[in-house]
């Protein structure tokens, strides 16, 4: 059988394909941005919360050592899109963050699903704060 691509150039494709993956819109920086805008004014600059508001750098530990990514993405996408009360707690509407390119993000179950990329930058900031 007659190879077509070298593994240099296999490498070479397959480096650029995670570098698609890794767009500036969808970085921790770009979700730090966000949420400094958006929710540092309740959660606190770094995250951490306060007496009323919940510790966003403590989801994994409070969800067994694991990211909960599904479950904020769930809420992030309800916050924008007008649910904002869970659990008694009330969050202001967050519609602008519906505007703009959506981006595909693999959930745990194997699927994907078509989410605004800035939901999906503020979640790559939050969980690059985990402790």
């Amino acid at each position: 059988m007659m190879q077509i691509f070298s593994n240099r150039t296999m490498a070479f494709l397959g480096m650029l394909a995670l570098l698609a993956g890794c767009t500036p819109a969808l970085s921790p920086q770009a979700g730090r941005d966000l949420f400094s805008q958006n929710c540092a004014a309740c959660h606190g600059g770094a995250g951490q919360g306060g007496a009323q508001v919940p510790n966003l750098t403590t989801l994994a530990q409070r969800y067994g050592g694991t990211y909960p990514q599904s479950m904020v993405l769930d809420k992030l996408d309800g916050y924008a899109r007008g649910q904002n009360a869970y659990a008694g707690a009330e969050m202001p509407e967050f519609g602008h963050l519906l505007t703009g390119p959506l981006t595909r993000v693999q959930t745990a179950r194997g699927l994907s699903r078509p989410l605004p990329q800035h939901i999906v930058a503020l979640d790559a900031y939050l969980q690059s704060v985990q402790q």
